[in-house]
């Protein structure tokens, strides 16, 4: 007698009740006969995470010093007033003139 094929709805909960290692395995199995490797993958996936990592710290880093230079810049202008806030022109200090 032949074995009746599952209808949609038995087929995906008979999908959802594989355990994750076995999920794991016929995934490996799948991508393996694709030409797939996950060890390159996992080694790019890395290095993708990583990279963006460093960039961030890059970017970061820059906007601290600009904004330590901004600080500092302002500080001076602020000291070379006689009386606080009578003659600060930001684009004449900025310029250096």
């Amino acid at each position: 007698m032949a074995t009746r094929r599952p209808t949609r709805d038995s087929y995906a909960a008979s999908i959802a009740n594989i355990s994750r290692t076995r999920r794991a395995q016929l995934v490996a199995e799948f991508e393996g006969e694709l030409g797939i490797d996950h060890k390159e993958r996992a080694r790019l996936a890395y290095e993708e995470k990583r990279w963006r990592v460093i960039k961030t710290i890059i970017v970061w880093t820059i906007a601290l010093m600009f904004f330590a230079i901004a600080c500092h810049k302002l500080w001076l202008m602020g000291q070379q007033v006689d009386r606080p806030f009578s003659d600060l022109d930001p684009i004449r200090g900025l310029l250096g003139g």
